[in-house]
């Protein structure tokens, strides 16, 4: 299928020669995280919130005075629509982009193709495969008479859980009363999209993402230095237990609409569990179920190639078997035994 069927047509655009302020308005107003860069309707870059951030913030520009072309990291990386998915992923991942403008033939732009549209698709295939995979798979027999009862309702089995804590990673904070100014450049300084907020006594009150301090910062016209990460976090926090099942808090991503969710211990933070690091994880356990299945494939495909040249050969040594018979005596018999000596091989193998 083409990416021109599944890109989003519906594209927020902005002019390379606007102001930050009036692309982080857009943004906010339109309630997205990125706009597309054009000029004459073709794409010449992608700016994102993290853009407007680093640039904007983090790095004390006006962003009334800031154009949008001076934030745009790199030119445009577009793909024809009339490529396929798996171009577009390859793309992706050799350009290190997570959002692909679409295109036309003559170079105009008509779409645009993120991440996170690949992951829905894909995720609608994959919880197929698990249907299928259900309804395949016997219930175990430690599931007992509840199991065997779930089962014969149509439902799955729980699967076994792991614990959020083995995927979170380091988290940064922030107390209560700092401004955006230092969440901008702690956000720079440490590559992350989000900073966790503290209280007096280090317990967690908050989350400021980049999105955050576009839309309540920079959209707002708000001064970054007198604006403290209380008044932009969004508040209560959606947290975690370091012993919460993972599907629990991947539930909770879910349901709240949130990317990343402390994780507690004590009430303070210990770490933070993103949707980045997880899809990452995700996809290197795919990897290498698929790796598996691949090696298991090919193991059985050469073990059957194994065995049809075997029986070719055992025709053919028959074959020439009935041949020798027609030879005289002696030379029969020296043959057969070198026949019976090349067949013995051929079996053992």
């Amino acid at each position: 299928m083409p990416v021109e069927d599944y890109c989003q047509q519906s594209v927020c655009t902005a002019l390379p020669g606007e102001t930050l302020r009036a692309a982080a308005q857009r943004m906010e107003s339109q309630r997205v995280g990125s706009l597309v860069v054009v000029e004459e309707d073709r794409p010449v870059g992608v700016l994102t919130d993290r853009d407007i951030v680093l640039h904007a913030l983090a790095e004390g520009r006006d962003p009334d005075q800031t154009p949008v072309q001076s934030a745009l990291g790199r030119p445009a990386v577009t793909i024809a629509g009339g490529e396929g998915l798996g171009e577009a992923l390859d793309l992706m991942k050799r350009k290190r982009l997570r959002r692909l403008p679409v295109v036309d033939a003559e170079g105009k732009g008509v779409g645009i193709i993120a991440a996170d549209d690949v992951v829905r698709l894909l995720a609608e295939e994959i919880t197929g495969l698990a249907r299928v995979t259900a309804v395949q798979l016997p219930v175990a027999a430690s599931a007992g008479a509840e199991g065997a009862g779930a089962a014969a309702a149509g439902l799955e089995a729980p699967p076994p859980t792991r614990q959020v804590e083995h995927y979170k990673r380091d988290v940064q904070c922030l107390r209560a009363d700092a401004n955006a100014r230092a969440l901008a450049q702690l956000m720079k300084d440490k590559a992350v999209g989000c900073v966790v907020v503290t209280g007096e006594g280090q317990e967690v009150v908050g989350v400021v993402t980049d999105r955050d301090l576009v839309t309540r910062v920079v959209a707002a016209a708000h001064d970054p230095d007198a604006t403290p990460a209380s008044a932009v976090m969004s508040a209560p926090p959606v947290t975690a237990q370091a012993t919460e099942p993972l599907q629990e808090v991947v539930a909770k991503m879910g349901d709240h609409g949130v990317r990343r969710i402390p994780i507690l211990s004590g009430g303070q933070a210990v770490g933070i569990v993103t949707y980045d690091d997880l899809l990452v994880s995700f996809g290197r356990e795919l990897a290498e179920l698929g790796d598996a299945v691949r090696s298991e494939i090919r193991h059985e495909q050469r073990g059957a190639q194994a065995e049809q040249v075997r029986q070719a050969a055992e025709e053919q040594l028959r074959d020439i078997g009935i041949k020798v018979a027609e030879l005289g005596a002696d030379s029969a018999e020296r043959l057969r035994k070198e026949l019976d000596g090349v067949w013995e091989r051929i079996r053992r193998r």
